[in-house]
């Protein structure tokens, strides 16, 4: 009797939970459930330049971005690591552009030129290193997207 005394309780209160509303593990003010991964739109442009204005093509230019994990709890790797690495090479009029998806806004951008073709148009020319400001160009939906970001370095390379 006492079996079929608790069973039935059960029963009662688990249709009672039901009508409530409890039957879900699902919170009503939690939100809505979204598949994706934050990231925002980068943009790396400028032009390379020689003393005399004329652009140089053939420039190898390496656009890194990085980003500081100093204190964040489970990062395993190096903090010292570059966040990614793009190489670009400039068009015949000295010009560079790069267009990419990113998971993370980086904390700061170094941009390194470099001639790899050696006499070729125009000259060999002396490495140069850039850290411009990184600009933001589009405000995020405060949901995956989280805006665009923007760098732009124009530099004029010495000859060696």
């Amino acid at each position: 009797m006492k079996q079929k005394a608790r069973n039935f309780l059960h029963l009662l209160l688990g249709a009672l939970l039901g009508l409530l509303g409890f039957s879900s593990c699902v919170h009503i003010l939690e939100g809505r459930v979204e598949y994706g991964q934050p990231h925002i739109d980068f943009r790396a442009s400028g032009k390379v330049t020689d003393a005399s204005g004329k652009g140089i093509e053939g420039i190898r230019v390496a656009v890194r971005q990085h980003r500081h994990f100093e204190d964040t709890p489970g990062v395993i790797y190096d903090q010292n690591d570059w966040y990614y690495d793009d190489t670009l090479y400039t068009d015949s009029g000295g010009s560079y552009l790069l267009n990419r998806t990113a998971f993370m806004r980086p904390d700061d951008v170094t941009v390194v030129f470099e001639d790899i073709d050696g006499e070729e148009h125009g000259g060999q020319f002396a490495p140069k290193t850039v850290t411009p400001e990184i600009q933001q160009v589009k405000k995020g939906d405060k949901r995956w997207y989280n805006g665009g970001y923007a760098v732009e370095a124009d530099v004029t390379l010495d000859k060696q």
